[in-house]
C-alpha cells in the first residue's frame, strides 16, 4: 500500500490530536507494568501517544506515513525517531502499537519482530479492533473497524491472543476501552445510549484499571511480556 495514503486528511478524519482521553488511559497502564527504559512506539502517528514517555523514559518512534513523522517531529522534540534498519535486537523495554497491526496484512511477522526486539522481561502492549466484540456484535455491517479502508487484518480476540502466544510472548493482561461508539440501539436517544455505556469505560479510565472483559467493547488491549 502507498504509504503517502497515511496523510493529512487520514489523520484528521480520525482524531489524531493530544486530547484522546483514551492515549492517556493506555500510557497510564503501560506504566504501571514499564517504570522507565527505552520505550519504541511502532505506528507513533502524529506522536500524540510517545509524547506521554517524554519524562522518565527515552522515547523513540516509527511510522509508516512521512507525514506522520513530520507531525511527530513537531510534537516531540525529545523523541528519537527511527527506521526499522535503526532498530536493534533486544534493545527496548517497552513496545506499544495502537490501532496499528489491524493495518498490517501479516500482523504475526511484526509480532515476530517485537518479540527480537524486545529485550528478556520487556513488554508490548498494543490496541486493536476487536471482531468478536460486543461493538462488531450490535452493529454489525456499520461497526467502527469496517469504517477504515486500510483495515486489512480484522481478527477476533482469539485470533490475536493465538498470534501473540505462539510468537513466544507471555500474556499478562487483556482488555478493552469498552462501548463508545453510539448509537447502539435504534430508536433511543444518543444521550440516554451514553447514560447507559460510557460509565464502565469512563470508570477503567478514571481508575487507571482495565477491568472489562475483552469481548465486551469495541477494541481488544492486549499486554503481554517476553520471556
Amino acid at each position: 500500500m502507498d504509504n503517502g495514503a497515511y496523510d493529512k486528511g487520514y489523520y484528521a478524519a480520525r482524531a489524531q490530536d493530544d486530547g484522546r482521553i483514551a492515549l492517556r488511559f493506555y500510557a497510564r497502564i503501560v506504566k504501571s507494568y514499564v517504570k522507565g527504559g527505552r520505550v519504541l512506539d511502532y505506528g507513533c502517528g502524529t506522536g500524540h501517544f510517545i509524547k506521554q514517555f517524554t519524562k522518565g523514559y527515552e522515547p523513540y518512534a516509527y511510522d509508516v506515513s512521512p507525514y506522520a513523522l513530520e507531525m511527530a517531529r513537531n510534537v516531540n522534540t525529545d523523541i528519537c525517531i527511527c527506521t526499522e534498519p535503526e532498530m536493534q535486537q533486544g534493545s527496548f523495554d517497552l513496545i506499544t502499537s495502537i490501532h496499528v497491526l489491524e493495518h498490517i496484512v501479516e500482523p504475526s511477522e511484526v509480532l515476530t519482530m517485537f518479540w527480537s526486539l524486545l529485550r528478556d522481561g520487556g513488554i508490548v502492549f498494543f490496541v486493536v479492533p476487536n471482531l468478536s466484540g460486543l461493538g462488531h456484535w450490535i452493529r454489525k455491517e456499520t461497526w467502527t473497524g469496517y469504517g477504515d479502508p486500510f483495515h486489512v487484518s480484522l481478527l477476533s480476540s482469539k485470533a490475536w491472543i493465538g498470534l501473540t502466544k505462539k510468537v513466544g510472548f507471555r500474556l499478562l493482561k487483556t482488555g478493552t476501552d469498552g462501548l463508545w461508539d453510539v448509537p447502539y440501539i435504534k430508536d433511543i436517544p444518543i444521550w440516554i445510549q451514553k447514560l447507559i455505556f460510557y460509565p464502565l469505560p469512563a470508570l477503567q479510565v478514571l481508575t487507571g484499571q482495565l477491568f472489562l472483559p475483552h469481548d465486551s467493547g469495541e477494541s481488544l488491549v492486549v499486554i503481554a511480556q517476553k520471556g
